[in-house]
Parts: structure tokens; sequence; C-alpha cells
């Protein structure tokens, strides 16, 4: 990796530093700001984050030029640049419901998160400002900026792409995003070691935050919102199989953005590999689906059209009396729907109104006596003739 013209006045050991003061101000400064004064406390965080980064430079009296390089860069870099970042984000998205899976209170983040910033306070234009472009500036300037600067003198370029994706992801203060930062981190700091263009980590970054902005912009309201969260969480596995077989690409969109990044050291020899990570991702991902769509009591998914009539799953046998859980997940769900289970008596074991939004979740733990059951769905006459998806799972 380019080292800058005076080097020597940035050591390794002043990235160790420089994070730990960045941490404690975020940690006191930046958390009482956000706390109290909500977006304004965030866009102030970032604002001071890119102040520390440039005051580092001019105390340690080193080229801001160097430390922040900007240059043009061509449409292979650009195309080399997306693919990295797809890719990433694909194999991101897979560590998120690995982490689930792993911690399912972690889900509650997603709600707490999305009402923070998408809660109607802000209108799409300043929403990508706050999300997208200020974070992809200003941390862009002190992760890839001033700490990878230290890291520049580093005989193995592996260390610093990890210690500055190690970096990135715990600033973020997320168990459920942890690995996501870092995987995403690693690659802005690839591309800072191989084209040595600030430039592009910017925009990389930008486009990242912009895109997750767009969806959760349009798509938030609190209570579906909350019931993503609760989906997710309840499954976790199942939705981990489903984001392999998705994400499957993933391994060869990252070895393609590797080669049009560095041309010089690609080796075709690692798209073989990622055609057998691809194969694995597949097919484990269809395995996980499939053993965890059967697990359980009763378990069917699909979806309907709407009419006069309700919906039922059809009957189910219990053979032990315990305690059961069941989870009805309805996508495309628009207005009110109501999710009952009983006994071929007709007597209610639980029964639930399935709230707003287009997806909606029930979720409840009941004895169940031996006998038959069915879920039964219903809704108001403003919702005949949608067409919902739903999964109903029994364990």
């Amino acid at each position: 990796m380019k080292q800058l013209t005076d080097q020597e006045r940035l050591r390794p050991w002043m990235g160790f530093v420089f994070f730990g003061v960045i941490m404690a101000l975020f940690c006191t400064v930046c958390v009482y700001m956000q706390s109290n004064w909500g977006v304004i406390g965030l866009v102030l965080t970032e604002l001071l984050l890119a102040g520390c980064a440039v005051t580092f430079c001019l105390i340690r009296k080193v080229k801001i030029s160097e430390v922040f390089p900007i240059k043009k860069f061509s449409i292979k870099d650009f195309f080399g640049c997306v693919c990295l970042l797809i890719g990433g984000f694909l194999l991101s998205i897979i560590s998120i419901f690995i982490m689930i899976a792993l911690f399912p209170d972690s889900a509650e983040e997603i709600t707490s998160l999305s009402g923070f910033l998408y809660d109607g306070s802000m209108n799409y234009i300043t929403t990508l400002i706050v999300v997208a472009i200020l974070p992809g500036i200003c941390e862009e300037s002190v992760y890839r900026g001033a700490i990878f600067s230290t890291f520049r003198s580093m005989k193995k370029e592996w260390i610093a792409i990890a210690l500055v994706g190690l970096f990135f992801s715990i600033n973020h203060l997320s168990l459920l995003r942890g690995p996501f930062t870092f995987i995403v981190g690693m690659i802005f700091a690839y591309v800072m070691v191989k084209k040595n263009n600030i430039l592009l980590t910017m925009m990389m970054h930008t486009m990242l935050n912009a895109f997750s902005a767009t969806v959760s912009y349009f798509s938030y309201s609190e209570e579906s919102t909350a019931a993503s969260g609760d989906a997710i969480a309840s499954f976790g596995i199942q939705a981990l199989g489903s984001y392999m077989v998705i994400g499957c690409l993933a391994p060869i969109l990252l070895v393609t953005g590797f080669m049009l990044i560095n041309p010089e050291g690609h080796k075709w020899t690692r798209y073989v590999v990622a055609a057998i990570l691809t194969a694995v991702m597949l097919i484990g991902g269809m395995g996980i689906t499939l053993a965890s769509s059967t697990q359980g009591l009763f378990s069917m998914n699909g979806s309907y059209e709407v009419t006069e009539d309700a919906f039922e799953s059809g009957y189910f046998t219990v053979t032990e009396e315990r305690d059961y859980t069941l989870i009805v997940v309805m996508t495309n769900a628009d207005g009110y729907y109501r999710a009952t289970l009983q006994n071929r008596n007709g007597d209610l074991a639980c029964a639930s109104d399935m709230g707003d939004g287009s997806i909606k979740t029930y979720t409840s733990t009941v004895l169940l006596p031996e006998g038959e059951y069915e879920v039964i769905i219903t809704s108001s006459e403003d919702t005949i003739g949608q067409t919902p998806q739903y999964s109903i799972i029994v364990r």
C-alpha cells in the first residue's frame, strides 16, 4: 500500500490511540447529543468525527491531501466497487441472520433503529443527507482516512485491512450489525489499499447507506417495523437458509470485484473457490430452509385470495399435551386481519388481531391438550381481493 510522504509521523500505535479517543467521544458526547437532540445530534456526531480526523492530521503535521486522497477513477474501478459492494452486502445480510439465530433478542434493534431514523421527522432528501451522505464522508475520513493512514507502514496489508474493519465494527456498538460492519469495513479498506482513493470508499459507503435508507424510508411504519423484527426473530434459522440461497452469488461477485480493482494480483483459481463456496451456500441454504420448515408440529406457507370466507389451514393433530408456540406471519396484507387457533369442536385456544401495516405477525405460546386443531385467518371486507402471503408454524 502507498505510504505518506511523512509516514514516519504516523505510526500504527497512533491509530489505536486515535480510535480510543474517537470511542471515548462517541460513548460520551455523541451518545448525549443523539439521545437529547435526536437527528440534530446525529448530524453533529458525523461532523465531530470529520473534525477529529482533520485535527489529527494537523496535530501530526501530515498532508491532508495524502491522508484523504481524492483522484479520478476509471469505469473498471467503479464496476469493481459495485461488485464488491453487492457481494459484501449479500454476505453481510447473511451474517445478520446468523446473529439473529444465535441471539434472537438482537432483532429488537431493527425496531429501535428504524424508529429513530424513519419516524417521519425527516423528508426523503434530508434522510439521504443524514443517513447516507454525511456518514459516507465523515466516517470514511476517520476510518479509511486518518486511522488507515497510521497503518500504511505495515508490511502485511491484510493486518491493516482487518484492523480498520474491526475498528469500524466496534464503533457501531451493535451486536446485530457487528459482523456486517466488519465485512464492509474490510472491503472499504481493501479498496483504499489497492487504489489509494478515498473518493471510492466514500462513494461505496454512501451507496450502501442510501439503499438501506430508501428501502426503510418508503416501507416504514411503526407496526410493520415491529412486525418485521418479530418475524425475523421467529423465523431466524429458516430466514438464514433463504438468504443463503439468495446470497449464494456473493463469492463470485466478490472475486469479480477483486479482479477489477486489482487485476495484477488476480488468480483465476479464485473463481473455482468462489464457485465451490456458491454451491455450498446454495445447497446448505436449501437444506437449512427445508429442515427448519419441517421442524415442529405443523408448518405451511403460501398465498391465498381473500374472499368473504375465512382462510382455514386445515386440521393438524396434537398427540401430547404440552405448551406449543404458534407463529403466523403475513405479508402484502393491508387492512384488518385476525388469527385464531381452535380445536375441532370450535373451542378457542388463542386469538389476536394482527395490527396495521402490510407486514403482520402473531406469536403466542399456549397449552394444547390432545386433539385436532386448525388456524383460521379472518379479515375485514375491505381486504377482499387481496392476495396475502402467509407462513404458519406450530412448534
